[in-house]
């Protein structure tokens, strides 16, 4: 596929089907750079809001469940993890 400077597909490239070319401008219109963008501040904030709050054995949720009685489904260990 290749596409001459006037927007015009050679006549030895195949062309591509309605279903690339519906599929290639949904993908354009999807990653704007202000999509992009956001999707990074989110995954930052995500990363910052993990780390601030600790992963792991020292984290919020290890310290939440070794505190309590009765153990709820987020602290239960499954049947295949114990072996």
């Amino acid at each position: 596929m290749s596409v001459t400077l006037d927007r015009r597909w050679d006549k030895s490239a195949s062309r591509p089907s309605r279903l690339q070319l519906r599929v290639l401008r949904v993908a354009q219109e999807i990653c704007t750079p202000a999509n992009l963008a956001l999707c990074l501040v989110v995954a930052l904030a995500w990363l910052a809001l993990v780390g601030w709050t600790g992963a792991g054995e020292k984290g919020w949720q290890a310290r939440l469940c070794a505190d309590l009685d009765g153990q709820p489904r987020a602290c239960a260990v499954l049947p295949g993890a114990a072996s």
